[in-house]
């Protein structure tokens, strides 16, 4: 157990080098909370970067339902991006008018 301590701290420590994070995690183990994990990220970097009314999520309405519930728990307002019903693929057009329509404020588009 201790080897494996060490070798996830080594990793952690060398994450944070690389990408010149203050830290990394080796957690989440889980897609919704990874998807939570990012979106806190995303809204961190940009509030430190003056940039924190970026709070516009976009998602696909063919999106897994924890996406939107992630983006919320995370402070950030969601839009839906409609998407081709037969296909499930992203309606280009919606998603062009919504990035226009939301210019200012696009923090992330979940897909």
């Amino acid at each position: 157990v201790s080897g494996y301590h060490e070798l996830i701290e080594d990793l952690n420590k060398d994450l944070s080098e690389i990408t010149g994070f203050a830290a990394v995690s080796a957690q989440p183990n889980s897609g919704a909370t990874g998807e939570y994990a990012g979106l806190l990220t995303i809204k961190r970097y940009l509030e430190s970067k003056g940039e924190g009314h970026r709070n516009v999520c976009l998602i696909p309405k063919s999106a897994h339902g924890t996406n939107p519930a992630s983006a919320a728990m995370a402070g950030m307002k969601v839009v839906v991006v409609n998407n081709d019903d037969s296909t499930g693929n992203v309606d280009m057009d919606d998603l062009k008018a919504k990035i226009a329509k939301h210019a200012d404020s696009v923090a992330a588009f979940m897909v």
